[in-house]
């Protein structure tokens, strides 16, 4: 079964993206695929590479950085929500004229558009809010 999963919640605000990360992996120990997982309204802090946790607290964007690696799965980080909250690859720094770029690979940008393709391409989508 293909998936695709959308997270909503700041990461470390609530436990949605803890939950997510077992949900997938309990998925690709039953010969799941996860597709995408996409990231939206406060979420996509999840993305932000400046972050660095306490020692004491889960890293959970090195968490979704390691389940990519292993599951081959994109992580999609809603372009819109990402701008609003100073999250820009090279190409939107570069279109903002911000002199700081804050998501990198394997993190992208992406529209609405892939959120809806999920509907479509995948068997189930699944949501953590």
């Amino acid at each position: 079964m293909n998936i695709q999963l959308n997270l909503y919640q700041a990461p470390w605000h609530h436990v949605s993206h803890r939950d997510a990360l077992a949900f997938a992996r309990a998925c690709l120990a039953r010969g799941d695929r996860i597709e995408r997982v996409f990231f939206y309204m406060d979420a996509v802090y999840v993305g932000l590479m400046t972050q660095s946790p306490a020692s004491d607290e889960v890293d959970l964007k090195q968490a979704w950085l390691d389940f990519a690696a292993e599951s081959g799965c994109e992580l999609l980080l809603c372009i819109a929500a990402s701008a609003n909250r100073g999250l820009l690859n090279d190409t939107e720094a570069q279109r903002y004229q911000s002199p700081v770029s804050t998501v990198r690979e394997p993190f992208q940008l992406a529209g609405l558009g892939q959120w809806a393709l999920g509907y479509g391409e995948t068997d189930k989508v699944v949501s953590f809010r």
